[in-house]
């Protein structure tokens, strides 16, 4: 039997980072839980979420725990559709009801599961007469479909995270534009050493500048730094992961924090980039 063409490409993704981990279908309900579920008036898991998130970053500002809660929510649901379009010009359905999650002892999404293989793909698709297949008529088109996609799904969460936390969602769709930005930057130097900067720049703007889209967000951006004749791109951080606030941060910030002065920043990843080199 042929496996999906899904099932390939996530697959893919996996051998880029162990971290992600997903599957197509759901051959058993346990420890699985449906998104809407999750976020559901009624969720005594959100509810402990949020008292844990309060505990961890000492603190009940609504917009802080909120953006927490999205943080640990978002990161396998964004790498999904970009990592598919990247690599084989695929956007998987991400509609509520067709996504499982699996939560972490940490209470972050460690996995997903798509439970039906729909996806949309361009008309030169090996897999483009797949039962399963959309075939949209081009990359612009396929693109829009990806970015709408997420748009509803993340749409929907951050909706509730307001009505059930209160917070803002002008910073909770900034967390989102800054995760599709380094989710592109990262993925796509990943999959091609020798990219270039103004085609991950193209993806980018392609992707986010949207006129009325929520991910249209002028302070979300890349930036460059050379070492040893080697140029990379880093996400120009927008918003922030709180990781300071915890006890085993002792103050500190990640290393491309906003609140951390640029300096200080590009310093640190220029260590980091002596030390990928030596490897």
């Amino acid at each position: 039997m042929n496996e999906h063409p899904l099932t390939q490409t996530l697959a893919r993704i996996s051998q880029i980072t162990d971290y992600f981990k997903s599957q197509l279908g759901v051959t058993q309900t346990a420890g699985w839980v449906e998104p809407t579920a999750l976020f559901a008036p009624s969720s005594g898991k959100l509810r402990e979420l949020r008292a844990d998130a309060q505990k961890l970053l000492k603190t009940k500002s609504h917009n802080i725990i909120g953006s927490t809660l999205l943080q640990g929510y978002h990161w396998p649901i964004i790498v999904a559709p970009i990592g598919c379009y990247l690599l084989d010009k695929r956007a998987p359905d991400l509609a509520l009801d067709n996504l499982r999650v699996r939560l972490g002892e940490e209470g972050g999404v460690e996995q997903i599961a798509l439970v039906a293989g729909r996806f949309a793909a361009l008309p030169d698709d090996p897999a483009a007469s797949h039962p399963d297949a959309y075939v949209v008529p081009d990359v612009d088109a396929l693109r829009e479909h990806l970015r709408t996609s997420l748009e509803a799904h993340l749409g929907w969460v951050i909706e509730q995270l307001g009505m059930q936390v209160g917070t803002k969602p002008r910073g909770l769709w900034l967390d989102v534009a800054d995760r599709c930005a380094s989710t592109l930057i990262w993925l796509m130097q990943e999959i091609a050493a020798n990219v270039a900067i103004a085609d991950i720049e193209r993806e980018i703007d392609a992707l986010l500048r949207v006129p009325n889209s929520p991910l249209n967000h002028k302070k979300v951006g890349l930036f460059t730094l050379n070492y040893d004749g080697k140029t990379k791109a880093f996400l120009d951080r927008a918003s922030c992961c709180y990781w300071y606030r915890m006890e085993d941060a002792n103050g500190d910030c990640c290393t491309t924090c906003p609140r951390r002065p640029r300096e200080e920043r590009n310093e640190r990843l220029l260590q980091y980039m002596a030390e990928i080199l030596k490897r």
